[in-house]
């Protein structure tokens, strides 16, 4: 997760744009810049800055772009525990109305590919791969069953909105599993699948079959390979549950379409339990997931030849149809004593800040407003100096004291926004950067040569023009971590919060998604040198 970072620096006036490196303290970011043409070059660090922690509970989880699936313990923040369930989702030329007569399951499996990347491939084709997003190597308990529980698009108690469901849901998915006798699923002898299950980077090999299910060889006799898949989740299901599930009486004929399958067969439920307190928690693409049927059957209904075929069911959003079989990530939090104090005192420094079910800062620029005109006192003294704002930074530093032994997950991103209107800031919006992504914006972890200093800056320049200039509202900011600066999108809290008297109803997707967390100096800190600071360097007339 460590990755220092160079914090490119723009400079936009009506006749210049200049980048620089981080390496440059901001306060030196002037100089040389502009030369003997009437102006100077100054700054000034905004006196009135005001910070919080709002614990934001239960958030939507529907639909993720990705999901987290394991354990993952946290010295400082505590335990998370993370599950998710899943609709199956028919793809055009997979349905069950093509299946052939008299069908009879050899196997039955569900693959999930981990996010990874190619590092080798050798001349006999096989590759090695390099997994993203992965952390941890101990083995959690995995159990599958089948969902018993509706997953509905429609809210039909909120005006037909869509259905919400919530990271603290896990209740009623366990009272409506479904399983043998109540048990997994995935009940193969070998316990890498199920009671010893272990993020694994190894390609996945499918081999060929005959047409009674017999491995073909090759010249050299060794197995044919049919495919290579990607490293992922691979589980052998129980075939005779299925086989009564779907095939028994006939009863794949009825399930004419992708609705009439959500309602007869509603998904499958992962349920993770701790092996102790060993850490492995990984985050999965569900759309590349697949739940596959393999099947003997009539070639016809008069010939009764038998051919082996498959039946593939798909997860998350399907390209083709254009629609979603509905996710929902399922996340246990057993907060540390420290982080549930911190919770509940709503503190200012240090600010807890952690994804999932967690918490975010929110903070509040520019003061009061005593003379209540509409604008903040030390805004309109802003104001009235008719400064050229040429850069607005904001800077965030993490309390080591407190993360001494957690540097290893400090998150790479955190995120800055607009929390009463859930938006993203002008300045990222316009920041059209991919290398990396939103670098004018910002936000990356920096680590100071020493490894003593640990902090984010934030470009938010046309945010604070737009207050001087534009008599834009002066909102209150979100801070979060985000597991991916590009969603742009935002998540409903199952319980509005209420912060510096605005409402918070929704956090970034990307904080949604992201385990980890950060204990960031407040703006009241102590040490003046790293409590959070908003630095407005800017220009104005020296005649």
């Amino acid at each position: 997760m460590k990755r220092k970072s160079l914090f490119g620096v723009v400079i936009a006036t009506a006749i210049a744009v200049f980048t620089q490196s981080c390496d440059s303290d901001f306060n030196e970011i002037g100089a040389g810049i502009f030369g003997d043409d009437g102006f100077g070059f100054e700054s000034y660090s905004v006196q009135n800055l005001n910070a919080s922690i709002v614990n934001t509970g239960e958030v939507s989880t529907r639909n993720l772009p990705v999901n987290n699936l394991g354990v993952y313990n946290d010295a400082v923040f505590g335990n998370t525990t993370a599950h998710f369930v899943t609709q199956l989702e028919m793809s055009k030329g997979t349905e069950f109305t093509s299946i052939s007569n008299n069908p009879v399951i050899d196997s039955v499996y569900v693959y999930i590919p981990y996010n990874s990347s190619i590092e080798n491939t050798d001349s006999d084709g096989n590759t090695t791969y390099k997994l993203n997003n992965v952390y941890g190597n101990g083995t959690f308990t995995l159990n599958v069953f089948e969902n018993g529980y509706l997953l509905r698009n429609f809210d039909p108690n909120n005006n037909l909105d869509t259905q919400e469901y919530y990271s603290s849901d896990k209740l009623q998915f366990d009272s409506n599993k479904k399983g043998i006798a109540g048990g997994r699923l995935n009940n193969s002898t070998a316990t890498a699948q199920n009671t010893n299950f272990k993020i694994n980077d190894q390609e996945i090999l499918l081999y060929k079959y005959d047409k009674d299910g017999v491995i073909v060889n090759d010249s050299n006799n060794n197995p044919t390979v049919k495919e290579r898949k990607k490293p992922g989740i691979w589980l052998d299901l129980d075939k005779a549950y299925f086989q009564n599930a779907f095939f028994a009486n006939d009863k794949y004929k009825s399930i004419l379409n992708n609705t009439v399958l959500k309602e007869y067969f509603r998904g499958l439920y992962f349920n993770v339990q701790a092996n102790g307190n060993q850490n492995a928690l990984a985050q999965l693409n569900i759309a590349g997931g697949e739940f596959v049927i393999v099947y003997k059957g009539d070639k016809s209904a008069t010939d009764i030849t038998r051919e082996r075929k498959t039946v593939t069911l798909k997860m998350g959003y399907s390209t083709d149809l254009k629609a979603y079989a509905t996710t929902v990530n399922l996340i246990e939090n057993e907060n540390s004593d420290d982080y549930s104090n911190a919770l509940t005192s709503n503190v200012s420094n240090p600010l807890w800040i952690k994804g999932n079910n967690g918490s975010i800062a929110t903070i509040s620029l520019f003061g009061a407003d005593a003379d209540g005109n509409g604008v903040a006192d030390e805004l309109e003294t802003i104001k009235e100096n008719d400064w050229l704002i040429n850069q607005a930074v904001l800077t965030v530093f993490v309390d080591k004291s407190v993360q001494t032994n957690n540097t290893d997950f400090q998150p790479n991103r955190l995120i800055v926004y607009d929390a009463k209107n859930n938006t993203t800031l002008v300045d990222y919006n316009t920041d059209a950067t991919t290398s990396p992504v939103k670098n004018i914006y910002n936000g990356i972890m920096d680590i100071s040569t020493d490894n003593n200093t640990i902090k984010y800056r934030f470009r938010i320049t046309n945010h604070v023009n737009n207050l001087i200039k534009r008599d834009s509202t002066n909102v209150v900011l979100g801070l979060a971590v985000t597991n991916d600066i590009s969603l742009s999108t935002f998540n409903v809290l199952k319980n509005e919060k209420t912060s510096f008297n605005t409402k918070i109803s929704k956090i970034p997707t990307g904080s949604v998604t992201s385990p980890f967390g950060t204990i960031l100096y407040g703006p009241n800190h102590s040490d003046v040198s790293t409590r959070m600071k908003l630095d407005l360097f800017y220009t104005k007339k020296t005649n």
